[in-house]
């Protein structure tokens, strides 16, 4: 059962990652697109959204395989 959880919680946080990095992309065009804004707002923007989604892919990859520290007994 614990298995079946790390699965679902893995392919949960992956969709929900391919639907973060959906919708930071049609952000940022829309701020591109607009040049009202500052560009350091867009470049700060751009590195967080990149770092939380390799953040998230990451702790998707974990979920998935089940990896896990070595334990101490």
């Amino acid at each position: 059962m614990k298995r079946a959880l790390y699965l679902a919680s893995g392919i949960s946080v992956l969709f929900t990652t391919l639907a973060f990095g959906h919708i930071m992309v049609h952000d940022t065009a829309h701020i591109m697109s607009h040049h009202d804004g500052s560009a350091v707002f867009l470049i700060v923007h751009t590195i967080l959204a990149v770092a939380f989604g390799v953040l998230s892919l990451i702790g998707a990859y974990f979920l998935l395989t089940g990896w896990r520290r070595p334990s101490s007994n």
